[in-house]
């Protein structure tokens, strides 16, 4: 029996909001398995930092700058990173924005940028990344959803409407490229810490574990803790494994502890 295969020799991925947090660990490690890493971020000076970390280590991976809130940012991006990596096989969609305001006193601007941001521009990014993955016969696409896909927060309300929009062009998408080789999946984050939007959070030690204590596991989520899905997603020893969102949040999902 061949043992399972993670590595990703050969493969080129595009992580957008990878400067950091759970786009940063992801592409640290599809980076450490083998794959040339495109790092997308708003601040294209820490996602350059960050490339040039992985280029010391030997991995290869270049950086780019752009918004999300840009409608024409996938159609830029997408072929420039492939041409800068000499091919595209992954594409994450991780950017996102998330605002806080009770669902009564919603601004609509801040409301139709994050429905945006969030939604719009990952299916222009999965359409451009296609039009390569199609004639190649393979691709992998992972879209990064919430907790709150579930929940329905009420004063995160465009924030959780676009994460449970996502999951369903997940599957959407999931049925109409699996003929081409092209899998579809989604990861929903639980209470993740060091990130940055997650910063003011969690201040100290001791209100991390706090807030630990609330979920099953007993602990917070750290943006590692993402990585070893998408990496799983991404080899071939995910191959078999499209049209899912998969929790990885400590089992916050299924009832606080």
């Amino acid at each position: 029996m061949n043992p399972l295969n993670f590595r990703l020799d050969g493969k080129c991925a595009l992580i957008t909001g990878a400067g950091r947090g759970i786009g940063l660990a992801i592409g640290r490690t599809l980076a450490a398995y083998g794959a040339a890493v495109a790092l997308q971020d708003i601040d294209q000076d820490i996602a350059e930092k960050e490339a040039e970390a992985i280029r010391a280590a030997g991995g290869k991976a270049v950086a780019f700058g752009g918004d999300v809130r840009d409608l024409t940012l996938p159609s830029r991006l997408v072929p420039e990173a492939a041409k800068a990596l000499g091919g595209l096989h992954i594409l994450i969609n991780n950017a996102a924005l998330q605002s806080h305001a009770y669902w009564r006193e919603a601004d609509p601007q801040t409301f139709e940028v994050e429905l945006r941001s969030n939604l719009t521009v990952p299916m222009l990014m999965c359409q451009q990344a296609v039009a390569i993955f199609q004639p190649q016969r393979y691709g992998r696409i992972i879209n990064l959803g919430s907790i709150q896909q579930l929940n329905g927060n009420p004063t995160m309300l465009s924030y959780s409407l676009s994460k449970s929009a996502l999951h369903t062009m997940t599957r959407a998408l999931a049925r109409d490229l699996s003929k081409h080789g092209i899998t579809v999946n989604l990861i929903a984050p639980g209470w993740i810490a060091n990130t940055w939007r997650n910063r003011d959070d969690f201040p100290t030690p001791e209100a991390k574990e706090e807030y630990g204590k609330r979920i099953p596991l007993g602990r917070i989520g750290e943006p590692e803790d993402m990585a070893g899905v998408a990496l799983l997603l991404c080899s071939e020893a995910g191959s078999y494994i499209t049209g899912q969102s998969i929790f990885v949040d400590g089992g916050l999902s299924v009832g606080r502890a």
